[in-house]
Formats: structure tokens, C-alpha cells, sequence
């Protein structure tokens, strides 16, 4: 099968790769995206977006909570369910339609599927050949990391994206990590306040002296919540 020709090939439509496309196209070139999983990438599906929403969740609570030594009395019921249910509304349980159509309206052509480049100025997807005109862009982000732990691989553990997914709260929760995504997830007691009923942080990655401290500080966040 001859190749496809195209000006320009993105393959990854992350938010990086998604702006590429996007602005190319609208420039006029003949602009052809691939994405294997959902254009917009981690941050509007299993990061910036939907994380904030539990952020947000988890203030409300404890504001509510300080209610009673402000300005009287007020009784809250912690639930966890109008979370999930806006994390599901935020991300349109996980559909990317909209985006598609942003992009295709912009004049681009998108194709689901996983990419891999094979010749110069050429990729295959899927067992369709395209050959770009001026060049390709790499976009193509990256998936959650996994530490080797002795023994994690024999329990059932979340990434982000299990987390963020969530429709039941675990009963404890530790997380690994020290990614944008990470700190948000633990921070103060959001999942703790909301249900769950303890949290452990192990942020590697980070310093000593600024893990420790970040440690005290979430301690501390943890006692007055």
C-alpha cells in the first residue's frame, strides 16, 4: 500500500502534540495526528483537571468543618460519590469526541492508533503508511511508573489513573511518586477527609531535607483537619 503524504505528521496528541497539530492545520499545512489513547493527553483525563475537582472537594470539607469555631454550627456528611460523579462529568467519562472534532475542524486528519516511525519522514500505523512532506513531531508523553518494590507487583496497586478513576475510596492510602500528579494526590488528608482513613507519603524524587519537611508539613495539615 502506497504511503500517505502529508505536510506533517504528529504523532501523540498530548497537550503538547494537540497545540503542534492544532496551530499547523490552522496555518494551512496538511496536518495528520495519531493518538493510540485520548487526544488532550494525561492533564484534562488523569491529571490537572480532574485532580483539582478532588482538591476542591476536599476544601469545601474542611472549611465546613471550621465552621463551628467561625461563626456557629454546621454539620458535615463526608461523601464520595458527587466527586466521582464530576470527575466523570469533567472528563466526559473518558471520551475524547469533542477534542477529535476541535482538531478535524481546525483542518487536521486524525487517526486512533499506535504509531511507530520506520523509514525517514515515514510512520505506520496500524498497517497504514504515512510519509510526511516537511517533518514529524514526536509527541508522544509517557505512561505512569511502576518502582520495583519487592513485591508490589503481587498486590493490587493504582496509578494515577486508577486514583482518579476511583468510585469507592480505599480505607488507607500511600503514595509513591514526586510527579506534578503525585503531591496533589497527597495532599494534606483530600482523600483522608472525604472518607479514607489514613494516608502515608513517600515522595521520592525529592531531597532529604525537603522531603522531610514537606513530611512535617502534611503532619501538621493532617492534625487540624
Amino acid at each position: 500500500m502506497a504511503a500517505q503524504a502529508h505536510d506533517l505528521i504528529v504523532i501523540g496528541m498530548g497537550v503538547g502534540g494537540e497545540e503542534v497539530a492544532g496551530r499547523a492545520a490552522e496555518a494551512g499545512m496538511d496536518v495528520v495526528a495519531v493518538e493510540r489513547k485520548l487526544v488532550g493527553g494525561e492533564c484534562p483525563y488523569w491529571g490537572c483537571i480532574p485532580s483539582k475537582i478532588m482538591v476542591r472537594a476536599g476544601d469545601a470539607l474542611a472549611e465546613a468543618a471550621r465552621v463551628a469555631g467561625l461563626a456557629g454550627r454546621a454539620t458535615v456528611a463526608p461523601d464520595w460519590a458527587p466527586v466521582a460523579a464530576r470527575v466523570r462529568e469533567a472528563t466526559a467519562g473518558w471520551d475524547d469526541r469533542v477534542a477529535v472534532e476541535r482538531f478535524e475542524k481546525k483542518g487536521g486528519t486524525f487517526v486512533r492508533g499506535e504509531a511507530r516511525v520506520v523509514a525517514p519522514g515515514e510512520a505506520e500505523v496500524d498497517g497504514r503508511r504515512l510519509r510526511a512532506r516537511r517533518g514529524i513531531v514526536l509527541a508522544t508523553g509517557g505512561e505512569p511508573a511502576v518502582p520495583p518494590i519487592d513485591g508490589l507487583d503481587r498486590v493490587e496497586y493504582w496509578t494515577n489513573r486508577e486514583a482518579i478513576e476511583a468510585t469507592e475510596l480505599p480505607r488507607s492510602l500511600v503514595v509513591l511518586g514526586a510527579d506534578a500528579v503525585a503531591p496533589v494526590a497527597a495532599q494534606l488528608p483530600r482523600w483522608v477527609t472525604i472518607g479514607a482513613a489514613g494516608l502515608l507519603l513517600l515522595w521520592l524524587g525529592a531531597t532529604a531535607e525537603r522531603r522531610l519537611n514537606r513530611l512535617r508539613e502534611l503532619r501538621q495539615q493532617f492534625k487540624e483537619s
